[in-house]
């Protein structure tokens, strides 16, 4: 039942992932930038968490032997990720982000095996290629343009897909000690502190009476699906099974964006598409039995 829940919880942070790239290039940089909106992201979701915080019972944190640890995860996995990223879509197209993005579960999965110190089983390491070689088919498939103009976006993007996965594997020492929502409370503070000195200028120049209703909207499902509750999401799947099971998902966001413009009528479901999806689906199903475990005793919370 509990890793139903965990499957649950990391389709939802695949498919709130999945809307979130063509959205973010409407947004920015015609009427925000992404030092102004990387704020705002993490102040809206450290002060939700923080209000939360206050109708549970609240973990007693250790600060004299976690501050580092919160403050690398704050850094890796909220200000400088976040930042990256949105500086990238800012300067490359939103398709060339996509792709690489997938290059996170790849990270995820050298990081965590080192962690574990295991080598990884050899159904694990094809499957993981297969799902990402069919998702980067998928994706490219409405034609990516990587060139001179683009460069810059993409290394940011690049960087931060590493970042993230730097944040996945970290992250797993505090949800051994602590609740999702303990660690994001403090994650994203010193997520706060780390780009303040970037975004709050930024925020000064900003004209704000001239976002129109339906960009606010974009702007209010980002901070409340993919910077609050992925998040939580995410924190919470990491605790239950680990940081390579949570990169995996990754594969499900071209799939999912696929679906969504099919819905929407931007994109049209062609026999080979139908094929890729259904590879993806067995492919990452198949690694997710696979990822490496390490039995550690879960503090009570």
């Amino acid at each position: 039942m509990e890793l139903g829940k965990v499957h649950l919880s990391l389709f939802f942070v695949s498919l709130f992932y999945a809307i979130l790239f063509s959205w973010a290039g409407k947004i920015m940089p015609n009427y925000l930038h992404a030092e102004g909106f990387v704020w705002i992201r993490i102040a809206f979701a450290g002060i939700t968490f923080h209000a939360l915080a206050l109708f549970f019972k609240r973990n007693r944190v250790n600060w004299k032997s976690d501050w580092k640890e919160f403050a690398i995860c704050g850094f890796f996995g909220t200000s400088a990720n976040m930042y990256l990223f949105f500086a990238g879509l800012e300067r490359t197209y939103p398709i060339n982000g996509a792709v690489l993005m997938l290059f996170t579960p790849l990270f995820v999965a050298i990081f965590d095996h080192i962690r574990v110190r295991k080598w990884p089983k050899w159904i694990f390491l094809i499957s993981l290629s297969i799902a990402a070689f069919s998702s980067v088919i998928l994706i490219g498939s409405t034609g990516t343009s990587f060139n001179k103009s683009t460069l810059l976006g993409d290394l940011f993007i690049a960087v931060n897909a590493i970042f993230y996965a730097v944040y996945l594997v970290r992250v797993k020492s505090l949800t051994q000690k602590y609740k999702p929502l303990t660690i994001n409370r403090w994650t994203f503070t010193f997520g706060l502190i780390f780009i303040s000195p970037l975004g709050i200028p930024d925020l000064f120049q900003t004209q704000f009476g001239a976002i129109p209703n339906e960009i606010w909207i974009k702007i209010a499902y980002i901070l409340i699906f993919t910077s609050f509750l992925v998040y939580l999401l995410n924190a919470y799947a990491v605790q239950k099974a680990g940081p390579t099971l949570a990169g995996i998902y990754i594969y499900l966001q071209p799939l999912l964006a696929t679906i969504i413009a099919f819905i929407l009528n931007t994109d049209k479901i062609t026999w080979s598409k139908c094929l890729l999806i259904l590879t993806i689906l067995v492919s990452t199903y198949i690694a997710t039995k696979y990822t490496p475990k390490k039995k550690t005793a879960l503090a009570e919370s």
